[in-house]
């Protein structure tokens, strides 16, 4: 994308949250235009405070006032969550207002309603809706494409994420727990994989089923039979000689919180959380998603893995990069996409590469 291309608007739903004002920050820093939104008017004046962009009101439920606070943008951040709860709206008025769509969900039956029930909407109306934009599941999803190109048809995608000194914000604690509430009770008792092969300098590695949404994005692309992700048992573990327990705790506690009961109690005990992590505690954080493209006929599997930290940074980086090419002139796809149709894997990951994510 020509750095002197003209740059639309670009809204920012949620822009009060934790991840809404780094997104923000990261327009601001780009030199972008930005339209901040959400539905407490005084927050997002504060909000809009350092960068002066202009702020619009509207509840997450008020069609109406949502296709208003839209127009005239090229395309929309959202960042408010759950987004099971809270997202239809703000997808449907995307589509009315004309403008394209990215967000921050983590939530994949989320990503799976944007593609498959939104996204003839969007076809029809020349937009793109690209779901699960930040850290997930964006360079996961990028880093199939890259693994599969040279594979052909696949008996197995194995997406393996590992993840070292995470800490939630309270946005990403709810939507983790409901995401576990509704993870599949035959993948919860029986996992797939109890251990993968991250190769240096992980190495082999205990791990638990991990629900990202390239078990819905990348079939849209790679053809592949199934895809089964992974992460490290250690990320959710106190200590990291306790993450081999982690996968057999993993079925009881996702069948513990299908209970309205606990779940509101979790919620309770999660309002007590800082809204986010510390800077220092995001400079600490290391990830890798390692993909491997296993072919039917017993070839020696592809592999591409991608590195980076700062969890919350690079979602605001992901987010921001994705809709500025959208509301760039010349973009001209359309519907429910994963992202390595809605983008070329290997310009945008190069576009990474500045804010320390790399590829090998």
């Amino acid at each position: 994308m020509p750095d002197t291309a003209p740059v639309l608007p670009i809204a920012v739903y949620g822009a009060t949250g934790f991840t809404g004002k780094l997104v923000t920050a990261e327009l601001a820093r780009r030199g972008l235009t930005g339209v901040l939104c959400g539905r407490n008017a005084e927050k997002l004046a504060a909000a809009a405070a350092p960068s002066g962009f202009e702020t619009r009101t509207a509840a997450h439920d008020d069609l109406a006032a949502l296709t208003a606070a839209f127009a005239g943008c090229g395309a929309v951040i959202a960042c408010a969550g759950p987004f099971l709860d809270v997202g239809d709206r703000v997808v449907e008025a995307a589509i009315a207002a004309g403008c394209h769509y990215v967000d921050t969900t983590g939530e994949t039956p989320f990503i799976e309603r944007v593609i498959h029930h939104h996204g003839p909407a969007a076809e029809r109306a020349g937009v793109a809706l690209v779901s699960g934009m930040g850290f997930d599941y964006l360079p996961g999803d990028l880093c199939c494409a890259l693994a599969a190109e040279r594979a052909g048809p696949l008996s197995e995608l194995v997406v393996a994420y590992a993840i070292e000194g995470f800490t939630p914000t309270r946005g990403t604690a709810r939507s983790s727990l409901l995401m576990l509430s509704k993870g599949s009770t035959r993948e919860l008792l029986r996992p797939p994989l109890r251990h993968f092969d991250y190769g240096a300098p992980l190495g082999r590695q205990a791990v638990a089923p991990y629900p990202a949404g390239e078990s819905f994005t990348a079939p849209l692309h790679v053809d592949t039979r199934k895809v089964t992700a992974v992460v490290t048992a250690s990320t959710f573990a106190p200590s990291p000689r306790l993450g081999p327990i982690v996968p057999a705790l993993t079925a009881p506690v996702g069948l513990l919180m299908r209970s309205a009961r606990i779940r509101r109690l979790a919620d309770r005990a999660i309002d007590r959380l800082p809204e986010g992590p510390t800077d220092g505690a995001r400079d600490a954080v290391r990830w890798s998603v390692t993909v491997e493209a296993r072919t039917a006929d017993g070839a020696a599997p592809q592999r591409a893995t991608v590195r980076g930290g700062d969890i919350y940074g690079i979602t605001a980086v992901t987010t921001v990069e994705g809709a500025s090419r959208m509301a760039t002139a010349g973009y001209h796809r359309a519907g429910g996409l994963a992202p390595a149709q809605a983008y070329d894997a290997r310009d945008f990951l190069a576009a990474l590469a500045p804010h320390g994510v790399s590829v090998g």
